[in-house]
């Protein structure tokens, strides 16, 4: 019994299937994509997934089960990584090229600013505070509206 390809039903996976960036071995100018695969995902899953959900014409899938790093001494050993299958692909088509990295400098700093005054919002008791300008406008506007509140009322006790 052989694999027909594309006769598969594929459904999105509910496995995390991560694109990463090839290692210095590799050209850059190579049509070769690095994933991590979860340990159980085999070379077809892989390329039936790729070919129907992102139409990819893959052409060899090579696989490595990649070692757990492990953290501590003797029998007091934990696993510092779950474990996880390298999958390094290669395909038809253009070479892949990875989009620059943002500036860090101003990277998100508007959603940051956002997510500070929602949090403000929720703690009790705080409130929006204007700047000491606009603090002072206000003043010197309600000053003069009670001014002119204020002859207003005289001119209509003496009348």
């Amino acid at each position: 019994m052989s694999f027909k390809e594309g006769l598969k039903k594929i459904y999105f996976p509910s496995q995390i299937i991560k694109l990463v960036r090839n290692g210095p071995n590799v050209p850059t100018t190579s049509n070769t994509l690095t994933f991590r695969v979860p340990p159980a995902m085999n070379k077809m899953d892989l390329k039936s997934y790729l070919r129907n959900i992102y139409n990819i014409n893959v052409q060899t899938v090579r696989t490595a089960n990649m070692p757990v790093k492990i953290a501590g001494v003797g029998n007091n050993t934990i696993p510092k990584r779950p474990k996880f299958k390298k999958a390094i692909v290669t395909y038809d088509g253009d070479a892949f090229t990875w989009p620059e990295a943002p500036d860090s400098e101003t990277f998100g700093i508007q959603h940051a600013q956002e997510e500070r005054v929602r949090f403000m919002h929720r703690l009790k008791g705080w409130r929006i505070r204007p700047d000491h300008d606009v603090q002072a406008a206000k003043k010197q506007e309600a000053a003069t509206s009670a001014d002119s509140t204020s002859t207003g009322k005289t001119t209509e006790a003496s009348a």
